[in-house]
């Protein structure tokens, strides 16, 4: 079928023409732009060079089974390939390196690994959380990686989704501040003009990946368009809004489209809507799943015009058979090269923004120096302490003593750097730098404190329990650390991948045996826990955690784990526990900072957690339904939105809002919200102001509440300070049929509070005609 959108190039080309990309593209042949759109896989040095040479490719993807050992081994391997690209091809155009770094640089071992986002998004620290997406910058960019793919604008709407714990949580507005913060640290003050201190940052998964069937990964999206523009597109705004450089589609099909193959989604509403100028970059097998999986497109070659003419830019792992195919293409006119011209334009812009053409090498030295240093690593211990939340602390059995006389640590995540540092991490072999909880623990306690260690369990099955349950006798407090194991998607294993990418490196297993193979693997595991079917703790550490209650001994369960887990019995029996999500390398030096009292805990949930699976979903900001009267509650999690404890207490008071009335009209006007808080306890402690928003009466069903702002406060004992808050009237506005967003005259509850449920002051004001 032949392009029906020849003359695109007038919609879609960036205004922002800069001399030296139309000199080049001047020069390009039809393959040497179409290169330029095409990337590949990773794998080694001497494919990467043959690829170039052969096809001009234009990018190279660094894959999460690449083994980074040292800190310097892929600045080695970039310099080298950029040095030959110069060198070797006739343009000289270098080439654009990206990655998967989204909680530090961790494919690389030895760099400064985070905590994931849903751990950040639990700090409630804009600050901090564009301070560690700097600092990553900063260790990629060292390494010669220019495009990063992250941060992910994905909204956890279902927690059986494998991918929850790379999001920031369940709240539309949470998720968006937060994406914002990162961009501003990945990119820069100048995302027009890119240092080699900052990369370029990737909205992903563009428009509503987090919404699949079950659950499942990568399954229909079945949304209405009130939805999407109300819930899912606000991060995606923010972000486009702030210059963000690049943005990735999603692989599923939303309302019968797939992304990557959607005009509609990338170029009506991304480009000609909401102003996006930057390259759209495919997830990887993003195209490919069109023909193989979708069936939307009957041949490979199909699902290739597809994708360019729906808007992707670059084909991030095409290699050299999408090359041929785009080539084909063009020259039987079924895509215009004007079209190509479009994407290969939008390509060196990135380039020349991030200076390649100037400089595309790194310091080897530098990166040595930079990638996981100490000023690094206090950002990433600041941040693990800062997320950890308290969620039960029943008889202030924690902050423990130092000069406890003896303690107990168990469970399967106690001593295990490759769970505790999660999905996207380099835990190959030997094992990057890291401190466990046990390590962290023995580190903090006195030098007469007797610390014993058994296993307990393993992630599913129980492990000599009984040596666990005798040493919980021999001690005064017992620390049962339990969780989920490291996965990427739906739960795939660094095993899995690990023995995927050996076959096919190897050549023993064909592309369609290769899925099979992993389809089966994983089919086996669906009723094994993880799995989107299964959130409740599995059979053995369960039964760790009942032997150690049996035995009277007072017990901490902590929580290392990707997801909300369905935790009633922990809940019912434990007097503490901790949730510390995937806290990174420093994950254990924090978690012991807060068990014994070094750190007052701070963090709140940035997603609801269920009594049940079959609860969910369960969010905050759920609806008006009617019947809610006869129907067990709509809203009734085992622990809220925002929730999170202290060691010590606050008090709110003093809500003033003003002004109490504005006019529909005054679209940009200003609402201030004032309240004051005091510590009324005995230790200094932050706590997380929360605002929230319930419109009372509209033309649409609105959620019942919407959290519209937050603050962190810290206060020493008996001080208070006043909180303020600004919102602008157009964030209370409602979406129509015809796509304008209004204000409607009616009362607003402005609710605030230190979690969802726990609101400690309303106040009501008004829109008027």
């Amino acid at each position: 079928m032949r392009s029906e959108h020849k003359d695109d190039e007038k919609i879609l080309s960036t205004p922002l023409f800069n001399a030296k990309v139309e000199n080049l593209l001047e020069k390009m042949s039809l393959r040497e732009k179409v290169g330029q759109m095409i990337g590949i896989r990773f794998t080694n040095i001497e494919e990467a060079k043959e690829a170039i040479v052969k096809y001009c490719i234009g990018s190279v993807g660094i894959p999460v089974s690449f083994n980074a050992h040292t800190r310097t081994t892929l600045a080695d391997i970039t310099n080298n390939i950029q040095k030959f690209t110069l060198k070797k091809t006739r343009l000289g155009i270098p080439i654009l390196f990206a990655c998967d770094a989204v909680h530090g640089h961790a494919l690389v071992k030895g760099s400064t690994v985070f905590p994931h986002n849903l751990a950040l998004a639990a700090t409630w620290n804009l600050e901090l959380v564009e301070k560690v997406s700097t600092i990553t910058a900063r260790e990629v960019r060292a390494t010669g990686i220019h495009l990063n793919y992250d941060p992910i604008c994905d909204i956890a709407r279902d927690i059986r989704w494998g991918r929850t714990y790379e999001t920031f949580g369940e709240s539309p507005y949470l998720c968006t501040v937060m994406a914002v913060a990162k961009v501003k640290g990945y990119q820069g003050e100048e995302p027009a003009k890119i240092d080699k201190e900052h990369v370029v940052a990737t909205a992903k998964h563009f428009p509503a990946y987090s919404s699949p069937e079950r659950g499942q990964d990568a399954s229909p999206v079945d949304i209405s368009e009130y939805t999407l523009r109300t819930v899912h597109l606000l991060p995606f705004q923010a972000v486009i809004k702030n210059g963000v450089g690049a943005v990735m589609p999603c692989y599923n099909e939303i309302n019968g489209t797939p992304v990557h193959g959607s005009r509609k989604m990338l170029t009506e509403l991304l480009r000609r809507e909401l102003g996006f100028r930057g390259i759209v970059v495919s997830d990887w097998s993003g195209v490919e799943m069109l023909h193989k999986y979708h069936r939307t497109a009957e041949t490979l070659k199909e699902a290739v015009r597809l994708a360019v003419e729906a808007g992707i830019d670059i084909f991030s792992v095409g290699g050299e058979v999408f090359a041929r195919l785009l080539t084909e293409l063009v020259e039987e006119g079924e895509v215009s090269e004007s079209r190509i011209d479009e994407s290969v334009y939008r390509i060196l812009e990135v380039k020349f923004k991030l200076g390649l053409f100037d400089d595309p090498y790194v310091d080897p030295e530098y990166a040595s120096k930079v990638l996981g240093c100490k000023r690094h690593r206090r950002i990433a211990l600041e941040a693990a302490r800062e997320s950890i939340t308290l969620l039960k602390n029943e008889g202030n059995i924690l902050p423990l003593s130092k000069n406890i006389e003896a303690i107990l640590v168990t469970g399967p995540n106690a001593d295990n750097v490759k769970n505790q540092l999660g999905g996207w991490s380099n835990v190959m072999p030997p094992l990057p730098p890291a401190v466990t909880i046990l390590e962290g623990i023995k580190k903090k306690v006195s030098s007469k404190t007797k610390v014993y260690y058994a296993k307990g369990s393993s992630i599913r099955k129980p492990e000599k329990i009984n040596e666990a349950k005798e040493l919980a006798k021999k001690s005064n407090v017992a620390i049962v650390v339990v969780g989920e194991p490291a996965y990427v998607h739906e739960f795939w294993t660094q095993e899995d991948i690990a023995m995927l990418t050996e076959l096919r490196e190897k050549r023993e297993i064909t592309s369609l045996g290769l899925e099979e193979l992993l389809q089966k693997r994983l089919q086996n595991k669906l009723y094994q826990f993880p799995s989107r079917a299964l959130l409740d703790l599995p059979e053995g550490q369960l039964a760790l955690l009942e032997a150690i209650c049996e035995t009277g001994t007072p017990t901490v369960t902590i929580l290392i784990s990707g997801r909300p887990l369905t935790i009633k019995w922990a809940a019912e029996n434990i007097p503490a526990i901790l949730m510390a999500y995937l806290p990174g390398i420093e994950g254990g030096h924090a978690v012991a900072d807060v068990l014994f009292g070094d750190y007052n805990p701070s963090g709140k949930l940035p997603v609801s957690i269920p009594y049940t699976v079959g609860q969910l979903p369960i969010r905050h900001n759920y609806k008006h339904h009617p019947f809610r009267e006869f129907q067990p509650m709509a809203y009734n999690p085992l622990f809220e939105f925002g929730f999170g404890l202290s060691y010590t207490k606050f008090e709110y008071y003093n809500l003033i809002i003003f002004p109490r009335t504005i006019r529909k009209s005054d679209f940009s006007k200003k609402v201030e919200v004032h309240v004051t808080i005091k510590n009324v306890g005995d230790k200094k402690g932050t706590d997380v102001v929360q605002l929230y928003i319930s419109d009372l009466y509209s033309s649409k069903v609105v959620p019942t509440m919407e959290l519209k702002g937050f603050k962190r406060i810290t206060l020493k004992p008996n001080e208070s300070k006043k909180v303020e808050f600004t919102m602008e009237a157009r964030d209370l506005a409602v979406l129509q049929d015809n796509g304008e967003w209004i204000l409607e005259p009616g009362a607003f509850e402005v609710m605030i509070g230190g979690s969802s449920k726990d609101i400690k002051l309303k106040e009501t004001f008004e829109i008027t005609n």
